[in-house]
């Protein structure tokens, strides 16, 4: 029973885990990590590059856009204090003209007036206060004997007697019945005792006047002027739509200003008015009091960028996909040769495995065909008591001298002729020594031949071994000498005795095997033989070509 819960267990599947999952896929990244090396540092180098260039034009963009606000707000600066300063200039002349004549004449505030109205045609009203910030001088005679104490551009005074300033009020109408802007200036004597307030009523449009031309006309600019008590003096654009307010309590940028304590700063940061993102400069004017806001909405600054930024994008995503088709195709060409590799593998594993079926059975017809038919011919011989023990031992030697040419003939020997000969040289030497024959070897250096292979091999060995056996049966001769030569295309290995010669026409006449077999092993590989013989000795030629050729025949008897 628990053989068969272990084989279901077995056969059941796992339920997959996180572990798993992570180990499936970190595998997979490691068998594909070298092929995507490249792919992501390129897109790693792209990508940095382009967001680098996209940052730095960012920066730039924001910078060329303060720099200019920094141009617009210093123009301003320079048109509101000169305004400022004229308004100052004529303020002072009433304090000192208060303070060394007492209460002013009608007629002396008339004659002051048109005086000023030359520079500045948007003069209004001039009045003086007295300590209770009751009106007491004017020259609109309807103002005189007014109440002022509670208003700002009075109360802005009071306690600052040691350090005069000029204040600017809010825009209002209730003191002349039209839209004004109220320039104040508290006098004090020599000993710094307050005595009042000496101020000019200025008609709204001169500050539209002044600030009109410093900001590009566009709808996404924005010009502010704000007082010494954080009042909205000013704003360009339905200006009467944001009389009263106080920007301190709504504006965190202004808020920030002031907590710099610094001439000018930059911001970023929502609107008051639309909660939409701007750039924000906010610059003191001078002594004044007064401060400008100038801004731009970051979404038309960066207009431009966006759009370079979009391209950037576009840029990167192209390469993205350029980078995945590349990596894709080598990865699918990398596929391809390593299934080519594994297939042309395959085939040399198919192929040797052929060759070597093909060499065993050719091992074994030449082991049948040679070896085979020689002892059992010695076999039939002693059987039949025709043959003593020394012809005995010399056919056995014989046999054993086919075996190992058989044997030699699987060596590799890599196209090299040489080799070849020195197997036989190393073979034959012994059996050469014991009957008395010197052997001398004459070899030189030839061409390789490509097609040397085992097979064609043992043709050229057993060629010589013939060679070699018939001049051990039949010459008597006492030194056999070998050499190797070139003739053109061919490689002639000559094999010369001094014993007897024959009469070649009549061994071939008599149809003996030796020299017909070494006749049909050299067509076989495509080589030639020849012989010449005289009462000097036999020598025998055997001519192989150097490029390959096609074997003709490999059927052979025995030797």
């Amino acid at each position: 029973m628990s053989r068969l819960a272990q084989f279901l267990n077995m056969d059941m599947p796992r339920r997959p885990t996180v572990k798993r999952i992570f180990n499936k896929w970190w595998r997979l990244f490691l068998r594909y990590a070298h092929n995507t090396v490249i792919p992501l540092a390129v897109l790693l180098i792209v990508g940095a590059t382009l967001s680098w260039v996209a940052y730095d034009e960012y920066l730039q963009t924001e910078e060329f856009e303060f720099r200019l606000l920094e141009a617009h707000a210093r123009n301003a600066d320079a048109r509101v204090a000169e305004a400022t300063d004229k308004i100052g200039h004529l303020l002072n002349l009433l304090a000192a003209a208060r303070l060394h004549s007492g209460p002013l004449r009608d007629n002396a505030f008339t004659a002051t007036l048109d005086r000023h109205r030359q520079d500045i045609p948007e003069l209004g009203t001039l009045l003086l206060t007295d300590t209770a910030g009751r009106i007491h001088s004017a020259t609109d005679a309807t103002l005189i004997g007014r109440d002022v104490s509670q208003e700002p551009y009075f109360a802005a005074h009071l306690g600052h007697e040691l350090a005069p300033k000029l204040f600017m009020s809010r825009p209002d109408i209730r003191l002349l019945g039209t839209t004004a802007v109220i320039f104040t200036l508290p006098v004090v004597d020599a000993d710094h005792r307050f005595l009042g307030v000496v101020g000019v009523s200025i008609r709204f449009n001169f500050l539209q006047g002044v600030l009109q031309v410093i900001n590009p006309d566009d709808s996404a600019s924005m010009s502010v002027i704000v007082n010494r008590d954080g009042d909205l003096v000013y704003r360009r654009g339905e200006p009467e739509k944001f009389f009263g307010i106080n920007i301190v309590k709504v504006s965190t940028v202004f808020r920030e200003h002031s907590r710099l304590h610094q001439p000018v700063t930059r911001h970023i940061g929502p609107s008051a008015q639309d909660g939409k993102t701007r750039l924000f400069l906010v610059r003191d004017v001078g002594a004044s009091g007064l401060s400008l806001i100038l801004s731009r909405q970051l979404d038309e600054v960066l207009a431009k960028w966006q759009r370079n930024a979009v391209i950037y994008a576009l840029i990167f995503l192209f390469t993205v996909v350029v980078v995945v088709f590349l990596a894709i195709s080598a990865a699918r060409r990398k596929q391809l040769e390593a299934d080519v590799i594994n297939s042309h593998k395959r085939l040399r594993e198919i192929e040797q495995r052929q060759i070597l079926s093909q060499e065993r059975q050719r091992l074994m017809q030449d082991m049948h065909d040679g070896l085979g038919s020689s002892l059992i011919s010695a076999l039939r011989v002693v059987e039949h008591g025709r043959m003593d023990e020394t012809e005995v031992a010399h056919m056995l030697k014989g046999c054993i001298d086919d075996l190992k040419l058989a044997i030699d003939s699987m060596e590799p020997v890599d196209a090299h002729l040489l080799l070849l000969l020195a197997t036989l040289r190393f073979r034959l030497g012994p059996r050469l020594e014991s009957t008395g024959i010197a052997l001398h070897w004459e070899v030189q250096n030839v061409p390789d031949l490509d097609w040397l292979e085992p097979k064609n091999a043992l043709h050229i060995l057993r060629i010589l071994q013939e060679a070699f056996a018939n001049i051990i049966k039949h010459t008597q001769a006492t030194e056999i000498r070998v050499a190797t030569g070139v003739d053109g295309a061919w490689v002639v290995v000559t094999v010369r005795d001094n014993g007897a010669g024959f009469s070649i026409e009549k061994a071939l006449q008599i149809g003996g095997k030796g020299l017909a077999n070494q006749t049909h092993r050299a067509h076989a590989i495509g080589a030639e033989v020849a012989w010449a013989s005289d009462a000097s000795g036999t020598s025998f030629t055997l001519r192989l070509p150097i490029q390959r050729v096609r074997a003709v025949s490999s059927g052979f008897g025995g030797l």
